[in-house]
């Protein structure tokens, strides 16, 4: 059972599996490219609502469906290997995670307590394994070479390795380890900002998937294929940590937070409601039934498991067959 109660309080890879489930059905037809190009469209849309500063209902519905279709992402890549006969070739089969890793582990080990740029600049350079709240805008922008970051990255995950007794323990908790790590950034960056910087590690994650297959002869070495899905999941981990930011800096805008209320009401009679801004409670909003306690398909069909009548082409449908269309 699942309500706006206890929604926050799921582990964070239930709550993905959960999210995701809705369309698991459909999504067996879509190639991973498929699941990545909905995500960033509704990261564009994000974008576009903050670019005309609208922080309304539409907003939410496309934070909750970026998160939905991110999820379906995420859970994509540790399905990889599950069958012999994969429908979508060897390219998307190289688009993987390490199999070993949950979601919340594969954010845990580039976000463990810390920014990580200031756990380098302070906890690794002093010697010093500390938690930290985070002072990047005090500084310039560092630049580091390839062997610089990719020793960083070691350091950063032998950290989190060490530390992972703290990691959070649900969704919201996740959402609350981001807000104390960059609390002192919320209010020197505007909705603009955030919007752009989630775009943008967003675009980093497609670089990301297309590396994960594309290489040259001076790179395709051994060795080379782990740094590549290493710098997948750091990017989805800055996906998800500016997705909590933005979240959080709408919590502190009041126009927005009221905005928020009026798109978390579930009956017209109703009294405005006092719910902090939180993902999980955004998704509930939006997919989210009291009445069956659980989730459900908003677009048409109601169900728990989409049954909406979607036709996706075959990936060996003939072209010939399909001009008759």
């Amino acid at each position: 059972m699942i309500t706006r109660g206890n929604i926050g309080q799921m582990s964070l890879d239930k709550f993905v599996n959960e999210v995701s489930g809705i369309y698991s059905e459909q999504d067996k037809a879509r190639p991973i490219w498929d699941i990545w190009l909905h995500a960033n469209h509704h990261a564009a849309a994000i974008g576009e609502e903050a670019r005309k500063y609208k922080p309304g209902g539409q907003l939410f519905k496309e934070i909750a469906d970026f998160a939905m279709w991110l999820f379906t992402f995420v859970g994509r890549m540790y399905e990889f290997d599950k069958s012999s006969s994969y429908p979508f070739g060897i390219q998307e089969r190289v688009i993987h995670t390490e199999k070993k890793l949950t979601f919340a582990e594969i954010i845990w080990n580039k976000y463990p307590g810390v920014c990580p740029v200031c756990f380098w600049r302070h906890a690794e350079n002093s010697k010093k394994n500390v938690n930290i709240r985070c002072d990047c805008v005090l500084y310039e922008v560092e630049k580091r070479d390839q062997s610089e970051e990719r020793e960083h990255l070691n350091k950063l995950r032998e950290y989190a390795e060490k530390c992972f007794v703290s990691v959070p323990k649900n969704v919201d908790s996740w959402q609350k380890m981001f807000r104390d790590i960059f609390e002192a950034n919320l209010r020197h960056i505007d909705l603009k900002d955030i919007a752009f910087h989630l775009l943008e590690e967003v675009g980093e994650v497609s670089d990301a998937i297309a590396r994960m297959y594309t290489y040259s002869k001076t790179n395709f070495e051994k060795g080379e294929p782990y740094w590549r899905k290493t710098r997948l999941e750091n990017e989805i981990a800055d996906v998800m940590s500016w997705m909590f930011t933005l979240i959080n800096h709408l919590e502190i805008i009041p126009e927005i937070a009221r905005e928020f209320y009026k798109y978390s009401i579930e009956d017209e009679e109703e009294e405005l409601p006092n719910y902090p801004i939180l993902l999980s409670g955004i998704i509930w909003s939006r997919y989210g039934d009291k009445r069956r306690n659980g989730l459900y398909c908003p677009h048409g069909c109601d169900a728990t498991v989409c049954k909406c009548p979607i036709v996706l082409i075959d990936t060996k449908a003939k072209i010939d067959e399909l001009k008759r269309y």
